[in-house]
This record gives C-alpha cells, sequence and structure tokens, in this order.
C-alpha cells in the first residue's frame, strides 16, 4: 500500500497527488518570533487540533531551514546551519503525545539565548515539525489503497532587537526572452538582496505601460520572503498575447512597517 504525506509549512498546505483522504490536524500559528538578547528567556504556545474521528499520534521535532533563491523552503538536519537556534529551543511536553477525536492540546516552546550568543548574526531560525505517526486509511483518486499523514512546520524567528535595520537592494530586472517564455509571452525577472539585519516580508506591484498607445495595465501582485544575506529573483508572468510594440514595465517593492519603498522601471520590446 502506497504511503502519502502532506506537508505544511507557515500555513502552506503542499499536496503529493489528488486524494480523498480524511487526516490532519490543525496547527496555530504558523510563525514564532522571539526578540531576546543574550541570555534571555520567552515562552509561547502552539495549540495543536485533531479533527479527524480517530486518535492522532503526533511526533514534535526540531529542523534548521533556510530559502533557496527562489524563496522555497528547505529544511536541514538541526544545528547544521550557522543561523541555528533549534538547539536554543525547548519543547513541552515533550516528543510525543496523542490527541483524542476533537481534542486540542497547547504545546510551550521555550527558547532560551545562549548567553555568549555572537551578535553578528541578526536572525537565527528553526522549523518545529508536528508529524502523523499514525498514517490514516484513504484513497487515491485512482480508487487505490493508500495511507495518508500530515507533517505540519511552524517557523521559529529569533532576534536580538526589534528595531533591526531593514533593507534591500535591487540588483538586476530583465526581460527574461528565452525559448521557454517566449512561448508564453515573456518573463519579467527581478533580482534582489535582503542587506539588512531582519527577515523581510515584501510585496510588490507591477504595473505595464505601452509607450506607444499608452495602454495600462496591472499585474498580478506578489509577494516574497527573505533573511539578511539572502537572494532573491522574482519572476513575473507577462500578460498572453501581447501587442508588438515598446514597453516599461514597473515593479515597487514595499519591505518594511514604515513604507520603506523600492521603485524600479524597465524598458523592453515585444
Amino acid at each position: 500500500m502506497k504511503r502519502i504525506c502532506f506537508s505544511c509549512f507557515s500555513g502552506l498546505l503542499l499536496f503529493c497527488g489528488q486524494l480523498f483522504a480524511q487526516a490532519g490536524m490543525t496547527v496555530s500559528p504558523g510563525k514564532m518570533y522571539f526578540t531576546l538578547a543574550p541570555g534571555a528567556t520567552s515562552t509561547q504556545k502552539v495549540s495543536v487540533s485533531n479533527p479527524n474521528s480517530k486518535d492522532l499520534e503526533v511526533g514534535v521535532s526540531l529542523n534548521d531551514w533556510d530559502y533557496d533563491n527562489d524563496g522555497n523552503n528547505q529544511t536541514h538536519e538541526a544545528g547544521t546551519l550557522k543561523t541555528s537556534c533549534a538547539d536554543w529551543v525547548q519543547i513541552l511536553p515533550g516528543s510525543y503525545f496523542t490527541l483524542r477525536p476533537g481534542e486540542q492540546k497547547e504545546l510551550t516552546i521555550i527558547l532560551t539565548v545562549p548567553a555568549d550568543a555572537k551578535t553578528d548574526i541578526p536572525v537565527h531560525t528553526a522549523m518545529l515539525f508536528l508529524t502523523q505517526l499514525n498514517p490514516g486509511d484513504s484513497k487515491s483518486q485512482n480508487g487505490s489503497p493508500i495511507k495518508v499523514s500530515v507533517r505540519m512546520g511552524v517557523k521559529l524567528y529569533h532576534s536580538f532587537t526589534q528595531n533591526a535595520e531593514k533593507s534591500l537592494e535591487v540588483l538586476n530586472f530583465i526581460d527574461k526572452n528565452d525559448a521557454k517564455a517566449k512561448e508564453l509571452s515573456g518573463v519579467l525577472e527581478l533580482e534582489v538582496r535582503n542587506n539588512g539585519k531582519s527577515w523581510l516580508e515584501s510585496k510588490i506591484k507591477w504595473e505595464l505601460l505601452n509607450t506607444q498607445t499608452g495602454e495600462k495595465q496591472k499585474l498580478p501582485d506578489q509577494e516574497s520572503y527573505s533573511l539578511p544575506g539572502d537572494k532573491r529573483f522574482i519572476r513575473q508572468q507577462l500578460p498572453p498575447n501581447m501587442k508588438k510594440g515598446r514597453y516599461n514595465a514597473t515593479a515597487i517593492i514595499n519591505y518594511g512597517n514604515k513604507d520603506e519603498l523600492k521603485i524600479v522601471e524597465l524598458e523592453f520590446e515585444r
């Protein structure tokens, strides 16, 4: 019998195939932020619920994580990244528990920063995983029996100060008119780098102007997440069946709580 695992990172559920399943759990919050000086301790709670009609056995573990250049999550063994805070975290009541149908439980997350922690790394991270240990019976779309389990991830962020510097540098803005993109009318690509000392949750607004006709068009907004030192490629699909002509693309990047903005423009032809 095939076994399928659903993985969820901070509220984003990743499906491995289309399934008709009755398995899962709910976890809140999806992210936890700790602002602590060396030697300090803070406690927060994670709520876990069993929405199923059967007992849910849950295993608790910690990993390291970071982003790749496209903003996808990457997990690593705990304590392997220099930005790891996995060793600073204690989870109560422990690494295993069972939830009855409809039951909810609160986990206590204690983060203690070592007194000798190096402050030259501005942000530390870890991933708290909650994994279903007793997979449920289900069927795939074609009716084949499968075992389904769920793994939920809660991201932990640590910063030494609440007012850490936020800085975003635009490295490049290009029209990627390669063979694949040409079939889709093209792709615009922003290359940016987080040069600050804080995690960034950026929002990008796009606008397209045909400089010959004056016609304007808004493209879908996007979001991008990065840690200090991260480089990120943000790609925007151009509309299909674009008219030939000269265009001006504008990207407005909001990356802070005080209206920190970057506005970049690109002229290109189709």
